[in-house]
């Protein structure tokens, strides 16, 4: 049986997959797609079993069929949004910690020759943005001023030292699902309204940062060595708003593709070598004078947009990775 590539995903991950899917299918490569939402419902069969020849893992869905030791490498795109239907939310909860534990369960005894983008192992850690803050200063990167931490004096204490202009993001995750619906926390402009509140962080730390006024940004979207630098800037003047992912301020910007420093590109490089990572989306910040700050690197962010907007062909390069052969 030919070896094939393992696609983990969900059924709402729209362009993402489906266009570097069918590149991988045109170069005649066999793909096995798991969407996680449809292993919840049972759809795509699962099973995990130990005998005498050893511990294998198998996949079903209808008549596809894939086996842990059929797998040569593995795209971990977004497996983990179940979309259960459940109402109660102790059980909701149980279910998807059940089936997580499932996944990761499977990740942990695959083959060791199976070529991750990205291992989940180093998706996790590299998620940490404390620790991508030390490595970006290690590095020599310029970082905003940044405090973090569940006590509101020491973030009055910021606030006045950075004149009255800090932001807040979120540590870790800036996704809340409600079950019903959902939303992301945005990059938030911190005002004496908020310092009124400041005691909600003793049960919730804060990340804060210094609002650096800006003149443009700088996605790099990492493929092992490849990068793929995107300007992001406004139209015309000045864009207010704090963060520049609101989709409502999309027809007010322009990407363009961009040479960047030889210094950044190795960083950059580097940085996803030290995390161990095949894909990395990096955000960065050029200021008035020119100066490039890092934001932070995504290990597992989006990126068909760019490839929309401006032709880049980032698909391809993840195509590649995916198919290149190793030994």
């Amino acid at each position: 049986m030919k070896k094939a590539i393992l696609v983990l995903t969900n059924s709402e991950d729209g362009a993402h997959s489906k266009v570097v899917i069918a590149k991988l299918i045109s170069r005649g490569e066999r793909v096995f797609r798991m969407d996680s939402d449809r292993l919840a419902t049972g759809a795509v069969k699962v099973r995990f079993s130990v005998n005498q020849e050893g511990v294998e893992f198998i996949f079903k869905d209808g008549r596809d069929r894939l086996a842990s030791d059929e797998i040569k490498s593995v795209w971990y795109r977004r497996p983990n949004h179940f979309n259960l239907g459940i109402h109660d939310s102790v059980q909701k909860a149980y279910a998807e910690r059940e089936l997580s534990a499932l996944l990761e369960g499977l990740w942990a005894v695959a083959p060791e020759d199976i070529f991750w983008v990205s291992n989940p192992r180093a998706l996790e850690n590299a998620r940490k943005k404390i620790a991508q803050i030390k490595l970006a200063r290690s590095m020599n990167l310029h970082v905003p001023q940044t405090i973090i931490s569940n006590d509101p004096e020491e973030i009055r204490s910021f606030y006045e030292a950075c004149n009255g202009r800090i932001v807040f993001k979120a540590i870790y995750h800036e996704h809340l699902d409600y079950g019903t619906h959902s939303f992301n926390v945005p990059t938030t402009m911190i005002t004496s309204a908020h310092l009124k509140r400041l005691d909600l962080i003793r049960t919730a730390p804060g990340f804060f940062q210094e609002f650096v006024e800006r003149a443009c940004e700088l996605r790099i979207t990492a493929v092992q060595d490849q990068l793929f630098p995107v300007r992001v800037a406004p139209h015309t003047g000045d864009i207010t708003a704090v963060d520049w992912r609101d989709p409502h301020l999309e027809e007010n910007l322009t990407h363009t593709l961009v040479e960047i420093p030889a210094g950044i590109a190795e960083i950059c490089r580097s940085m996803l070598r030290k995390l161990d990572l095949a894909f990395g989306a990096f955000d960065f910040l050029v200021d008035k004078e020119g100066e490039i700050y890092f934001l932070e690197v995504n290990p597992n962010g989006q990126w068909y947009w760019l490839e929309a907007k401006t032709g880049v062909l980032i698909s391809d390069a993840i195509a590649d990775s995916l198919t290149t052969e190793r030994r």
